[in-house]
């Protein structure tokens, strides 16, 4: 059996919803495992739920669970005064599933278990965009990592601290899709560094240093630094964007990509997809493997 909660490598769902919660001040420890115990409770084949929890919650519910390297989001602030704003909260609960009534009925029943001790931060729902694209009309996750390499992105390997378990990056984006769609689709896809119709990346002079791709297409050392991509679109008529959502087995690997696209590097190039779209929130958590998710939960 594997360790790792099973939704992070769900790609069949195609309704989502992501809801963050802070826990309230004086609330037990017992209090907040009871709640979510009843929060969890239920299993349904067609609905998945990815818990993970901020560093200052998780030190309190399992101080004997000390992910390496694990630490809160803090805002960041690039050149041309780009910021990525940090709402860093404790509880996030990501539920997956096909069926729209299946995710709302278990979103609200997480809300229903987790409402006397908690405040929501943020809930956002999303789905798949036509043949998996942004609203901008790109293809997201293309270099998503495939088959066994997207475990060796995302999971803690074996003889590490909380082995199994996963770092997640929450990120919200809004875009400016009227400045966006402005653009010639030949210069949209050099901002991206992909073709729009068929998803092919840019190769040689025709990938400009400051597309999207260049930018979070990161190594350090000689190491790729991947990441296993399970970002949402969102959309009404106020407001429309990208929900980033990113696990990984080490969070030097988001740093490394948020900084590079922030301009914050020698050479001081910047994301060209920062001009039309903006990062409104921030936070890190970690999902547990099972086997410590049972740990957290006993009381």
């Amino acid at each position: 059996m594997q360790n790792y909660q099973l939704g992070i490598f769900n790609e069949e769902a195609n309704i989502f919803n992501v809801t963050e919660y802070k826990v309230n001040e004086n609330i037990s420890s017992s209090r907040i495992k009871k709640a979510l115990n009843n929060a969890l409770h239920g299993k349904s084949e067609e609905i998945e739920v990815v818990v993970s929890f901020g560093k200052d919650i998780l030190e309190v519910l399992a101080p004997q669970i000390q992910p390496k390297g694990f630490k809160n989001y803090v805002q960041l602030n690039g050149v041309n005064d780009f910021v990525m704003p940090s709402n860093q909260a404790d509880l996030y609960f990501r539920v997956i599933g096909i069926d729209n009534s299946q995710v709302l009925d278990k979103t609200i029943q997480i809300q229903e278990a987790l409402k006397d001790i908690t405040t929501i931060v943020i809930s956002e729902n999303g789905f798949v965009y036509k043949d998996h694209r942004d609203l901008t009309g790109f293809v997201d996750g293309s270099a998503n990592p495939k088959e066994e390499k997207k475990y060796l992105a995302a999971i803690v390997p074996e003889g590490e601290p909380a082995a199994g378990g996963s770092f997640v990056f929450h990120q919200k984006w809004v875009h400016d899709l009227v400045k966006f769609n402005e653009l010639p689709v030949s210069i949209q896809e050099k901002v991206i560094g992909r073709t729009k119709p068929d998803s092919i990346e840019l190769e040689g002079d025709a990938m400009p240093a400051d597309s999207h791709v260049s930018r979070t297409d990161a190594s350090h050392e000689g190491v790729a630094m991947k990441i296993w991509r399970r970002s949402f679109p969102f959309g009404s008529a106020t407001e429309k964007g990208l929900f980033f959502i990113a696990y990984t087995c080490d969070p030097f690997r988001i740093d490394i990509q948020l900084e590079r696209m922030l301009g914050n590097t020698k050479d001081g190039v910047y994301d060209q997809m920062m001009n039309y779209s903006k990062a409104t929130t921030g936070a890190y958590s970690f999902a547990p493997s099972l086997e410590d998710l049972k740990t957290i939960l006993a009381d």
